[in-house]
């Protein structure tokens, strides 16, 4: 994250961080970090709670407010649980940015008590500290959330940033450790440009404000539902840095950032911590196809030893021109394409070479059974473990407990046959239960941030909506066709419309003592009434109409 974009970021977000609580700290993934915030009033754009995604680092560092809220599976480390100690339930007094070092400073509410002076021998008891330690939270974008305890006289005042005259532009970008504000990517833009053009550019961003420019691929992979954010600037990129993307300026920057925080951050967080419970799997396949690949060579050599019983009957058919006794390594003898070469073993007789072929071929046949079995059983667990594989990787309860554990466990080698797959136009994988027992599977299979759909008033399947991470938005049409998919198999499915509920799967608990899949909903994200379409089912099973769900 470029300084001028964390300036924009900074101008937006501290008004409205100033004054509001802080809930939570969590870490939902490797190296990013949540905030929960509760604000003073609510935000247009971000609801009443939003949550500060912050992910810092040397390379590709980011911060973005969001309006949904990233579920945390991990054990909190050392390092959270400090930060909730001293920063969770205080409200931030106000936030200060130093925006060229990249940092966000914010005063929590309450001090950090003095500590206790030791007294002189005789003199009583100990004195304490006259001066309480403010409780500093700094945000860097370089070195991660810390916690610092100053004094009033010690409080944060970032530097005013220095900008070089439009004619000592080119000598500021050589020496460009002089000014801070000659940021990298800054320096890579204004390198190829125009000087009339960069000196308009650098006046731009001293005014700043502007707009915050998304771009996104021209060639979206096959199946993709939409085009996702793969870089983000508060400056158009020049050609060469924007070649095969796609431009959108964007005004508000909250919105822009929180767009491509969601594909960034929270997209590829999920994608790594995927990867890394599906580890495991993948050493499971790959011996277990080192396996086959042995059984294939022991196949090869009894098909060998096979071979002798015929060798055996050959000789068994001429011994009558030898002697009892004769011994050779080679013997020719006719068979029914012409002579034969028969390899011996010198040490034995021809009648004990021609038995010892016979035993050799019968250890072969019964050496058949053994394998074939092995093989199928190797089989069977490869396909297991592949499908297990995809579904880590897809996200989903999965997901949860491979990273759990080191060892895989067996798996049905497919999907539930109590669950119904179907693909939405818009590319989300939409999961239906097809009986009670299906409902639970599908819940099985579901991650926290997932949306679950039911309709309202009765009995009817759950469906769920698979979304690679909790800021993921859900369009319109594919809440509309999860929402008719669950009104067709309840007790709504001869009416012309259907009203639904719709939770993240999160807030949606089995029910004690209900009947098997009875739910209660902790939390509703909203209702929605949706037509009944019956065509709705063939349309969008995979491979028919509806867009490709293998990304989910």
């Amino acid at each position: 994250m470029d300084a001028h974009l964390f300036r924009l970021f900074c101008t937006a977000a501290c008004p409205l961080l100033a004054g509001a609580r802080l809930a939570k700290v969590q870490e939902p993934a490797e190296g990013v970090l949540t905030f929960n915030f509760e604000l003073f009033r609510p935000h247009p754009l971000l609801g009443r709670k939003p949550q500060l995604v912050f992910r810092p680092g040397r390379k590709e560092p980011f911060a973005f407010l969001s309006s949904a809220r990233t579920s945390a599976n991990a054990e909190p480390s050392a390092y959270v649980m400090r930060l909730r100690k001293h920063a969770a339930g205080r409200t931030v007094r106000c936030a200060v940015p130093d925006w060229t070092g990249r940092e966000l400073w914010l005063l929590m509410s309450g001090a950090m008590p003095g500590r206790e002076r030791p007294c002189a021998e005789g003199s009583g008891a100990g004195e304490a500290d006259q001066d309480a330690k403010l409780v500093w939270l700094c945000l860097s974008l370089r070195e991660g959330a810390r916690l610092f305890f100053l004094s009033e006289d010690e409080t944060p005042k970032p530097a005013e940033p220095v900008w070089p005259e439009a004619g000592n532009l080119a000598l500021a970008c050589e020496d460009w450790r002089a000014w801070p504000v000659l940021t990298p990517a800054l320096r890579r833009t204004l390198k190829g440009m125009d000087p009339l053009d960069a000196s308009a550019l650098m006046a731009d961003l001293e005014a700043g404000g502007g707009d915050v420019f998304l771009y996104t691929r021209a060639d979206p992979e096959e199946g993709a539902q939409r085009r996702p954010v793969v870089k983000v600037s508060c400056w158009p990129l020049p050609p060469e840095q924007a070649e095969g993307l796609v431009e959108e300026a964007v005004a508000d920057p909250l919105e822009a950032l929180m767009r491509a925080g969601g594909d960034l951050v929270l997209a590829e967080a999920g994608r790594r911590a995927a990867q890394q419970a599906a580890q495991p799997l993948l050493r499971r396949e790959k011996h277990l196809l080192q396996l086959l690949a042995r059984q294939d060579e022991e196949t090869e050599r009894l098909q060998k030893m096979l071979a002798l019983g015929a060798q055996g009957r050959l000789l068994q058919g001429w011994l009558w021109q030898w002697p009892q006794d004769y011994r050779s390594k080679l013997v020719s003898v006719e068979g029914e394409d012409g002579p034969v070469d028969i390899a011996l073993d010198p040490r034995f007789t021809l009648r004990e070479n021609m038995e010892r072929f016979f035993h050799q071929a019968k250890r072969a046949a019964r050496g058949f059974a053994h394998v074939e079995a092995r093989r199928r059983a190797l089989a069977e667990e490869l396909k297991a473990v592949q499908d297990r594989r995809r579904e880590v990787l897809m996200g989903g309860a999965g997901a949860r407990r491979e990273a759990k554990k080191a060892q895989p466990q067996a798996l049905p080698a497919e999907t539930p046959k109590r669950v119904q797959v179907f693909a939405s136009s818009d590319g989300f994988t939409l999961l239906r239960g097809r009986d009670a027992r299906g409902n639970l599977e599908v819940r099985r299979l579901a991650s926290p941030h997932d949306i679950w759909v039911h309709a309202e008033g009765g009995p009817g399947a759950h469906v769920i909506i698979r979304r690679s991470h909790g800021g993921e938005a859900v369009p319109e049409r594919t809440l509309d066709e999860a929402g008719s998919l669950a009104a067709l198999k309840s007790w709504l499915k001869d009416e012309p419309s259907a009203l639904l509920t719709y939770c993240e799967v999160r807030h949606v608990k089995p029910l004690r003592g209900a009947p098997l899949g009875t739910m209660r909903m902790d939390k509703v994200l909203f209702t929605r009434t949706v037509p009944v379409d019956p065509s709705l089912e063939e349309r969008l099973a995979p491979g028919r109409g509806g867009g490709s769900a293998s990304g989910q």
